[in-house]
């Protein structure tokens, strides 16, 4: 089986890359002349974890933020392929107090956010120009090229200091449940969309408490909204767990 894993030199891409066997990769430093062939050779399986999820964008950097998120799914759609799999994330659904599930029809309007329209977007496009596609709608990584991001920083700082507050509330999975999934998702040639997130959200107050730290917070409140993992906890288990659960998890890998 041909998997090309985009994004692979770093975060989740580079976990999904070293982790499916002769995966081929697609980044910043591919040449064009790779690229050419991984068009006419195309793959059995694609997954595209690679975006610019920079949260200032300026109307000097949009050009380029459009081109790394919204042209290169297009782009990647264009590769001959029996399965498209695309990462994209929770932020799509609107922050509110509804229970947000895989068959919503979502207010773009209600979207919160470039990051989480060009999210949006890119799943219409993937939608739109694969036959066979995958959706996989992730709260946030944990793994061992996560980026630092606030918990991270809570957890590895001596004296951390966050720029949101204390009640911010996230949803956390693991990234070997991710690939799990993946896997059964291949086997069994798993279509549609999937919410990819543990049980129970946390707050980051909740957080400092589990690593007994004094935290510095911000002034800027984060709500990841209610997540509907129903659909992913029916076949991989490992997604029943809290997010208090995939940190604990997370400290001791």
């Amino acid at each position: 089986m041909k998997v090309l894993v985009t994004g692979n030199k770093s975060g989740l891409g580079k976990y999904l890359y070293e982790n499916f066997p002769n995966a081929m990769g697609w980044d910043r430093d591919t040449t064009e002349d790779e690229k050419e062939k991984i068009r006419k050779e195309g793959a059995d399986v694609i997954i595209h974890c690679a975006s610019n999820s920079s949260r200032e964008v300026t109307s000097a950097s949009l050009f380029l933020y459009i081109q790394d998120n919204i042209c290169l799914a297009k782009e990647l759609t264009a590769i001959p392929h029996k399965k498209f799999i695309f990462v994209s994330s929770v932020d799509v659904y609107p922050r509110d107090n509804e229970m947000h599930a895989e068959d919503d029809i979502i207010d773009v309007n209600a979207v919160e956010g470039i990051y989480a329209i060009c999210k949006l977007i890119s799943e219409s496009i993937v939608r739109e120009y694969s036959l066979s596609y995958l959706i996989m709608r992730c709260s946030a990584f944990l793994g061992p090229y996560a980026r630092k991001n606030s918990l991270l920083k809570i957890k590895e700082d001596e004296n951390p200091t966050v720029t949101l507050t204390p009640d911010s509330e996230f949803n956390y999975v693991l990234y070997q449940d991710v690939l799990k999934f993946l896997q059964v998702a291949i086997e069994k040639d798993l279509k549609g969309i999937y919410n990819l997130a543990s049980s129970k959200n946390i707050t980051l107050s909740q957080a400092a408490d589990m690593f007994g730290k004094k935290v510095t917070f911000g002034d800027y409140r984060y709500l990841v909204g209610n997540i509907d993992n129903t659909k992913v906890a029916s076949l991989i288990p490992a997604f029943k767990k809290s997010s208090e659960e995939i940190i604990r998890e997370f400290a001791t890998l």
